[in-house]
């Protein structure tokens, strides 16, 4: 498995994206919000003989679908996301205005909508759904399980991945004081969800630096 790491757009996105060795690759919040970046994203794909296969979100608030629009104009492949979010596509202008950054172009609508239990994938790349409310209605993670095949992002077997968007963060869990947010979900979810996954399980969230879950278990004593 091919893994890169980008980081986009002045809030600091970590957009993820995961190619098997026939090319066909997964875009993880591929949020874009400028020609240096798209041009990264692109050049990046290019260089790599890459098919876009799936657009992810983790969830719907504005910095993380700045690159829908790009991603399936380029690639012809639209977001896949939690229905309970789409009313968040709705609410782009309204949250562009709040954090004072000029409105460009909107993300377009959802093309296929992903939920608990759910596998989305490519050959050999399996994520697993995980819904966890409480940052936004409709937020989700992504868990590959562990693999021989799979390699971590230092080149190690991989020991399980976790793409928890705004839902955990290293040292830290999402805010709940937005559109739909709700804490009391955010920590029983993150607490039910995500801590009981594998200890050594590699966290990698939608902005800041990765951790894993056994230092999560610790850091959530305090809730």
């Amino acid at each position: 498995m091919l893994f890169k790491h980008f980081v986009f757009n002045p809030f600091g996105v970590n957009c993820f994206v995961l190619s098997n060795d026939k090319g066909d690759a997964i875009l993880i919040d591929p949020s874009v919000s400028n020609q240096r970046e798209r041009d990264a994203l692109a050049t990046y794909i290019r260089d790599n003989n890459l098919t876009v296969r799936h657009l992810l979100n983790t969830h719907l608030h504005l910095d993380h679908v700045l690159g829908n629009a790009f991603v399936e104009r380029t690639y012809g492949v639209k977001a896949e996301a939690h229905q309970e979010d789409e009313f968040l596509l709705d609410l782009q202008e309204e949250q562009s205005s709040m954090y004072g950054m000029p409105f460009e172009e909107a993300a377009p609508p959802l093309g296929d909508y992903i939920a608990e239990g759910d596998t989305v994938g490519v050959e050999g790349i399996e994520l697993q759904v995980i819904h966890v409310a409480g940052h936004s209605p409709g937020g989700v993670a992504f868990y590959l399980p562990a693999s021989d095949d799979n390699l971590d992002p230092t080149g190690m077997k991989n020991p399980g991945l976790l793409f928890s968007g705004d839902i955990l963060f290293a040292g830290s869990m999402g805010r709940s004081d937005l559109f739909g947010g709700d804490e009391e979900a955010l920590i029983s979810g993150i607490k039910n969800k995500l801590l009981t996954l594998p200890e050594d399980t590699y966290v990698l969230p939608g902005h800041g630096p990765s951790t894993v879950i056994e230092d999560e278990r610790e850091n959530f004593k305090r809730f």
